[in-house]
């Protein structure tokens, strides 16, 4: 069909419809089309339920939709006109419908009830609010949106209730899997089984004692006798004892390897050992030995012998499988018996605080939906008044819909439609986009409710694969990659609808490691190092900080330098802000945030619940937590030293050598006495003034005053320009939590402290994330792909493209809930492969082929975020895996037509389909993150001193030569130079022969004519060597030497150990660049208005100056 005709079938408002839309295709554009139609054919507002799966894409929805209504409310009849007309309203009806078209504005806006765009849960929330009372399920409910602090108190409460009753079934089931399994993963797997309690609910509805009933379901299908003795039956068998015997008679005329077998299985036989006897038969991974007929075999047997002997392996190996299954499917019931008992105690402590809190959560909301329409006795009363509502369902995204949001859809549809009032459904998604499986979600009900729709509604099933997003390079790789994945069922050639706009996709080289020349080996000698003395060697794997500096070195040469074509057809430079790095994990994050930041470029990166970690909203913390207990000296030292004060060592130290008292008293006698001097007098003014408010102003209120008073903004601006967005982003966020925690009730100060107590201790997942950069802030974006879902970008990078899936997961529920069934068909608890059941293998298989298919689900995801230009990129795997993400795109790329005009930028090892998109100079590194209007703050923030943490590394004999010439320079040269040479070589621990060759290097670099002006006291203003300093996100730096001349500063670094040449100067210095030029402008904010210069000082005393 074409696009034309598909709008035409998705958007007539009469008919339902089933559209699947790959990505980029418009998805909103048609939701909200079918909206307007919707009310355009007389539809009230109010009949019209739009639901999707997040906030912010059903609050996209509602702005786009309030925009298209102004459009048609005031633009002019043409521009009307070719609205509806590219929303297939039939030509001849559009004058007729233009006044009401004019009228649809003040429509919805004064409608009463209004149209519902909503998610799912803020949807079931409404229903169970207009459930009638006596339902139970409706009331005054508040809703949980963290649960981690409520289930560490249900995991105290249900412990402290079996440490009472020590004799229950319970106490017996939870010390069972404390002594066989351990608290942690005790722990783990009840929390796991708490997590799943839809299921557990719906697999054991109508059970009396549900645990009872899914322990025995389980040993019915694993056919297990639990008090069946399996050992004493096999080893009592004598057939199975005389086969044994009769082999390892055989075994006794083979190899010495045979020889050993034979007495290690008639020990065996005789001492019961279970375990030896298989490792005879049996491989460590539970397989029966390799034995194949050979010439030598039936040299020693003869032919009859040798089958006999074979014959004799496969029958034993055999029996032990079978004892072995047997065994293993005993303690998977074993296990599952205590731990389904313990995870329903514990879901019933968590589920009674819950009652006692007058609180519930998402899930809640959901199973009383599902109860309310399915099995009450209010469930027709509930569908009549839905029936009567609403006329017109829209369900987007519908892939990400879980068993239980269907089963509700379900049973109101098919009320619907007995009643034969049956409204129309407009449903949108993408299986291929199907990532939140483990949000319970299943993207096989998107076959199964476009069949329920086809069959029961006359739905018309559309497929819309032409991306608005991609141009035609991007995705002919998607198209060549998964039109060849026999995984990727369902897929269909994608078309680009710009197909005028260049594009890209580039695979870079796997990042290499070090080869690392190990010593010869002296196992006869032992050697113990002395930990105070000498530092642990730990070989540490280069090859991720090489990926990242490959990162950042081309993210460098792009911004200034490609071309990108913005969404209205225009051309422009690449910026940072055009660039979405994306990653399967937030594992090793730390690697690229610290390259980029290296290299000066500016980043946002999402951290999953790290806002509370960061510098900034650890000062605040500390600032309120002193408002509330003044007595606490670290919290006010913290916030002293942190921007808002902007206090210097020497004041704490000043406060810190006052006599007895608090160091709050010690700054207000101080302040009294009229000596604090202007920094420590501004803080004790506005801390007194703030204490006063304490207990006075709500929180919000509170850190409103600190933010304005204390200048805390600006204050914070002063930090290198690559975080000023996100610490500023941060901050705000940090006073947006003053609202949202707990619904901003009771918003004192102690119990806001408390809540960021919890918060902190919380999961990752329900801790507070960072804040998020305005649109405005020009800085590469870092985000993992699950995060992307909806975003788009000129320019994505997929890192560490080379990476394994995580691999299988122990200590958790095991659930198949087929999606056209009501219930789950299994749901049974897994530890490990000790316990794993034979009879389990076919619920292990589906559950690995739904989670490969995930997996190329999120590979589609990533690669379809991209605008014009997708970059990959990976680092060397031990595990070679050529069905990593980096083997599957760059065996795509490589099959694709050479170019053309190859790219300029290509080198050895680079494969790229498309065109290059480079078109000018890349921008010099101080201009690089700058938007338009901005302006640099250049400036040196003190932060908060770090713990900082080991950085192991491996060192060869040029670097301890260097590191040693580095030290001998250091103390030579003044100011204060020593120059005592036999304590200096006592000092550096060296024989004569190397001091002699390290001093008479330090000389030539010192005695140099052209250096002789940054080591003569005479001709420098100042000096400093081994200057430390911190950067604003609290790492440390350290300056080599540090020389103040009339007019200038010079920062020089030395690197002795290198000796270079003329020629190739600019290739060794070239590593060094980045950082370089990071201590150039850290010092420009120290000395302004003098010229700050750096240079790179080698080995033979050649310089290679920065620019």
């Amino acid at each position: 069909m074409t696009g034309n005709e598909i709008n035409h079938a998705a958007l007539n408002p009469a008919g339902s419809a089933v559209v699947e839309a790959c990505a980029g295709s418009g998805k909103t554009w048609l939701l909200v089309s079918r909206i307007v139609r919707l009310l355009l054919a007389g539809a009230a507002p109010s009949e019209i339920l739009a639901i999707t799966f997040t906030r912010k894409a059903a609050q996209e929805m509602a702005a786009r939709l309030r925009d298209w209504l102004r459009l048609l409310a005031l633009a002019p009849d043409e521009e009307v006109r070719a609205f509806l007309l590219e929303r297939a309203v039939p030509e001849h009806e559009i004058e007729s419908l233009l006044p009401r078209a004019r009228n649809l504005f003040e429509i919805f806006l004064t409608a009463q009830p209004g149209i519902t765009i909503n998610t799912f849960h803020g949807w079931f929330l409404q229903l169970l609010q207009r459930a009638p009372l006596n339902s139970g399920a409706g009331g005054d409910w508040g809703l949980l949106d963290q649960t981690s602090t409520l289930l560490e108190e249900a995991w105290q409460l249900f412990a402290e209730e079996l440490q009472s009753e020590p004799d229950s079934e319970a106490a017996q089931a939870l010390d069972f899997l404390f002594t066989e399994h351990g608290l942690h993963n005790t722990r783990s797997l009840l929390l796991d089984f708490v997590a799943k309690r839809a299921e557990w609910w719906a697999y054991t509805q109508g059970e009396e004692d549900g645990a009872v009933f899914a322990a025995e379901a389980l040993r019915h299908d694993l056919e297990v006798e639990p008090d069946r003795d399996v050992l004493a039956e096999l080893f009592a068998d004598s057939r199975l004892a005389a086969d044994a015997e009769e082999f390892a008679g055989m075994l006794e005329r083979g190899t010495a390897t045979d020889l050993k077998n034979v007495t290690k299985l008639r020990v065996a036989l005789a001492g019961g050992d279970f375990e030896s006897f298989c490792l005879v038969f049996l491989t460590g991974e539970g397989e029966p030995r390799k034995r194949e007929y050979t010439k030598a075999l039936a040299g020693r047997l003869g032919e009859a012998g040798a089958a006999r002997f074979l014959d004799l392996h496969r029958t034993i190996s055999a029996r032990l499988l079978g004892a072995k299954d047997q065994l293993a499917a005993q303690a998977a019931y074993r296990f599952n018996r205590a731990a389904l008992r313990c995870g329903a105690g514990l879901l019933a402590a968590y589920q009674r605080l819950k009652e006692e809190r007058r609180a519930v959560d998402f899930t809640d909301v959901e199973w009383r939906v599902h109860e309310l329409l399915n099995r009450s006795d209010h469930a027709e009363y509930m569908q009549y008044k839905l029936d009567c509502r609403y006329r017109h369902i829209l369900l987007d995204e519908f892939q990400d819909t879980n068993p239980l949001q269907w089963q509700i859809m379900r049973s109101w549809l098919d009320a619907s439609t007995g009643a034969g009032s049956a409204p129309t459904v407009f449903l949108v998604g993408d299986p291929k986009q199907a990532i939140y499986r483990f949000r319970r979600a299943d993207a096989r009900l998107f076959g199964i409710a476009a069949d329920f729709l086809e069959q029961g509604y006359g739905a018309a099933r559309l497929q819309q694969n032409v991306s608005r997003r991609s141009a035609p390079p991007v995705l002919e790789a998607v198209n060549r990659l998964f039109g060849q994945e026999a995984e990727f069922s369902g897929f269909e050639l994608h078309e680009a609808h710009h197909t005028e706009i260049p594009g890209r996709v580039e695979v870079l080289p796997l990042a290499q490691g070090d080869q690392v020349e190990h010593a010869e080996a002296q196992p006869s000698v032992l050697t113990l190092r002395d930990p105070l003395i000498e530092a642990l060697e730990e070989e540490e794997d280069q090859r991720v900080e090489r990926e990242a500096q490959q990162l950042a070195e081309k993210i460098g040469s792009m911004v200034g330098s490609w071309q990108i074509v913005t969404e209205n057809g225009e051309g422009r430079t690449a910026e940072f802000r055009d660039i979405l790095l994306l990653k399967r994990s937030r594992t090793r994050l730390e690697i690229y945030e610290r390259a980029l930041r290296t290299a000066g470029i500016p980043y946002v990166s999402s951290r999953q619940g790290g806002l509370l970690e960061t510098l900034e909203c650890s000062d605040l913390t500390a600032l309120l937590t002193f408002l509330i207990t003044p007595f606490a000296d670290l919290c006010l030292a913290q916030a002293l030293r942190s921007p808002l004060f902007g206090c210097s060592d020497d004041d704490l130290m000043r406060l810190a050598k006052l006599p007895d008292g608090s160091w709050w008293a010690r700054l207000q006698a101080l302040a009294v006495r009229g000596e604090a001097g202007p920094t420590l007098q501004r803080a004790a003014d506005l801390l007194q003034s703030w204490l006063a408010l304490t207990d006075t102003l709500p929180v919000h209120d509170l850190l409103d005053r600190i933010y304005f008073e204390g200048d805390l903004l600006p204050r914070y601006a002063a930090v290198p320009e690559a975080m000023r967005g996100a610490v500023q982003a941060n901050l705000h966020a940090f006073m947006e939590l003053a609202l949202t925690v707990d619904s901003g009730r009771y918003p004192s100060l102690p119990k806001f402290i408390n809540e960021l107590q919890q918060l902190r201790r919380a999961a990752a997942q329900e801790a507070p994330d960072e804040g998020i950069v305005g649109d405005a802030g020009n800085a590469v974006r870092i985000l993992t792909i699950h995060g992307s879902k909806g975003l788009e970008s000129p320019i994505v990078w997929l890192l560490d493209a080379h990476a394994s899936p995580r691999n299988e997961r122990g200590y958790r529920a095991v659930i198949d809930w087929p999606p056209e069934n009501p219930r789950p068909q299994y749901f049974f608890l897994y530890a490990g492969k000790r316990e794993r059941a034979a009879q389990w293998q076919p619920v292990f298989d589906a559950e690995t082929q739904l989670e490969r298919r995930e997996d190329l689900n999120l590979l589609y995801v990533a690669m379809t975020r991209a605008r014009q230009a997708l970059i990959v990129s990976g680092s060397e795997s031990t595990r070679k895996s050529e069905e990593s993400w980096y083997g599957k795109l760059l065996r795509t790329v490589q099959a694709t037509p050479p170019l053309p005009n190859p790219s300029p930028t290509g080198g050895e090892g680079l494969f790229i389909i498309g065109q290059s998109l480079a078109n000018g100079t890349p921008l010099p590194s101080r201009e690089r993150g700058r938007g338009e209007g901005e302006k640099a703050v250049d400036a040196l923030p003190r932060a908060i001193i770090p713990t900082g943490k080991r950085i192991s590394q491996r060192q060869t004999e040029a670097q301890r030569h260097g590191i040693r010439l580095h030290a001998l320079l250091e103390r030579i040269a003044p100011p204060a130079p020593v120059l005592d040479r036999a304590w200096l070589k006592d000092r550096l621990e060296v024989d004569d022969a190397e001091f002699d060759s390290l001093w008479q290097e330090a000389l030539h670099l010192t005695q140099a004519p052209h250096l002789q002006r940054f080591f003569d006291p005479a001709c420098y203003v100042n000096a400093w060597k081994e200057v430390p300093y911190r950067t604003a996100s609290g790492e440390s730096r350290r300056l080599d030497r540090l020389v103040e001349f009339e007019d200038s500063v010079w920062i020089l670094d030395f690197k002795a150990a290198e000796k270079v040449e003329e020629g190739n100067l600019a290739v060794c210095a070239a590593p060094y660049l980045g950082v370089m030029r990071e201590y150039r402008i850290a010092m420009e904010g120290v000395f302004a208005p003098k010229r700050v210069r750096a240079v790179l000082v080698f080995g033979n005393g050649l310089l290679f100056e920065i620019d």
